[in-house]
């Protein structure tokens, strides 16, 4: 895997699964059966051919055009990196130009200047010559497949993403797929596979996501995913009933009209069902306030002259030039504070807040000086030595909890099941279970009672990991050859980092 993030899907909701006809209303004419993706969480790495596998109208297809910014989430947040290509088989019937005319079209697309005899290249790579004035939509899919494919092969674009393409290819064209496959992960380049034919994603492929009902199921190795997918998908062309078919996998059916979590207080109405109001008065007085609210806003801005640009007049060109000078830079991390505390400037309204050691950010940016922190969706900069940079996609030595536990506290190492089964929850939720000393409300790093183990809370405020006393620290830097006073190993779901100089274990699960 390569060395960060090209794109990243976050609490990422789609609706219209019921393909219900829009209503002058929208959004309000949405309801949670019509959810087509559900709250998926996805990381996409360099140096990654990531396959996306799942049943007949799990909606993965769906997520290419999502990450493709053909389509943009009801819900959510997607972050693209880098200049992407997107070859979808399903748009060969809106295609009306001639193959001559739409390779032409594509190519200027291209991240390099292109030219005449480049199209005539992609013509003949893709066996289409005698086709160069027939429409696309006339193209058998096998045809519009390889011409996908080939535009993808020349367009060198950091990232490509294939819908339902592989499927499609002749052997001599997919083994040319597999070739492009690895050749993007030597390059550190990132390719997406979205296919229902499992066993062309699972040659092409060295990651795999399996999207079942609008949801991310499970996200692994080869060797992980793909024997439980298997076995699923038998289980699922087994059945022959229309009632087995209706209670097979009925849980996770269930899963994706489960509307995600918004607030507390939304929580607290969904837990209590027999309070809600009937879904036809919410829409109603939802519209009837929006409505009242923008007549008063418009009446002030009218009668009071509110809303008056003030333009300046004394800009100097100087100011002018500095305005972008040392620019931050998109970038997708993490810091772990390692001093005491430290100072984080409100890139908004320039007012500090204090953090203390341990505490855990997300970086979504950085310039010379400075990283670009996000905390509670607002944005902070901090001096670059003042953390310490974790990138998740390093390529880190791998090594078991089992074969850890003797360098941790016993306290962790032998119920850490239970301690890591309230990562990803609320702060307010963890803090009920496991039961603070003191600083319950301290917003990043709390104690909890009774325990030599510290709870790390992360940008969203959700439970993201746990600091651990490191016992024997000389032995375990003779058994795993560490020579830094800070050491990570990926282990499980999660990384084990090694603050030898403060005698801490941190663990953070993503």
């Amino acid at each position: 895997m390569g060395s960060s993030i090209i794109l990243k899907l976050l609490n990422v909701t789609h609706y219209y699964r019921n393909k219900k006809s829009k209503k002058w209303y929208l959004p309000f004419a949405y309801d949670a059966e019509d959810i087509e993706l559900n709250n998926i969480n996805l990381h996409i790495y360099q140096g990654e051919a990531l396959g996306i596998i799942g049943e007949p109208e799990s909606s993965k297809e769906l997520i290419g055009r999502l990450l493709s910014g053909e389509i943009k989430p009801d819900k959510g947040k997607i972050v693209r990196k880098k200049d992407l290509f997107f070859a979808d088989i399903e748009d060969k019937l809106l295609q009306v130009d001639t193959v001559e005319d739409y390779i032409a079209n594509v190519v200027t697309l291209f991240p390099y200047k292109t030219s005449d005899h480049k199209n005539e290249q992609i013509l003949k790579y893709a066996h289409l010559q005698e086709k160069s004035q027939v429409q696309i939509r006339h193209l058998s899919d096998a045809e519009y497949a390889q011409l996908l494919f080939t535009l993808a092969r020349t367009s060198k674009a950091t990232v490509v993403i294939l819908n339902q393409v592989l499927q499609h290819l002749e052997d001599y064209y997919f083994e040319k797929a597999i070739a492009l496959s690895d050749e993007y992960i030597n390059n550190q380049l990132t390719i997406v596979m979205i296919d229902d034919n499992g066993q062309r994603i699972a040659q092409a492929s060295n990651y795999l996501a399996w999207i079942s009902h609008g949801q991310l199921r499970m996200e692994g190795s080869l060797k992980q995913i793909l024997p439980i997918f298997n076995d699923h998908e038998k289980d699922r062309l087994s059945l022959t009933s229309d009632e087995e078919k209706a209670n097979f996998d009925v849980d996770w059916k269930k899963t994706r009209t489960r509307v995600p979590e918004l607030t507390y207080n939304f929580k607290r109405t969904e837990r209590y069902n027999h309070v809600k109001p009937p879904v036809a008065l919410v829409r109603f007085w939802t519209f009837f306030i929006a409505c009242f609210v923008g007549l008063v806003l418009m009446t002030l801005l009218i009668f009071n002259d509110i809303g008056k640009l003030e333009i300046g007049q004394n800009i100097d060109q100087a100011t002018i030039q500095n305005q972008h000078k040392n620019p931050y830079q998109e970038k997708l991390g993490y810091g772990i504070v390692l001093e005491d505390s430290i100072n984080l400037e409100n890139m908004d309204d320039h007012k500090k807040i204090n953090i203390g050691k341990y505490a855990f950010m997300t970086i979504v940016g950085e310039n010379n000086k400075n990283y670009k922190i996000t905390i509670d969706n607002k944005n902070y900069k901090v001096a670059k030595n003042k953390i310490r940079y974790f990138n998740p996609a390093g390529l880190y030595e791998a090594h078991s909890v089992k074969s850890i536990a003797p360098y941790m506290h016993n306290n962790y190492s032998n119920y850490n099941e239970f301690f890591n089964s309230h990562l990803h929850k609320k702060h307010n939720k963890v803090t009920e279970s496991l039961v603070p000393e003191n600083d319950k409300d301290n917003r990043f790093v709390v104690p909890i009672v009774q325990q030599p183990i510290s709870m790390l809370f992360n940008d969203k405020n959700k439970l993201a990991g746990f600091t651990i006393p490191i016992k024997d620290k000389d032995k375990l830097k003779d058994e795993f050859n560490i020579d830094s006073k800070f050491w990570i190993t990926k282990s499980g779901d999660g990384y084990f980092m090694a603050d030898l100089k403060n005698n801490q274990w941190i663990y953070i699960e993503l």
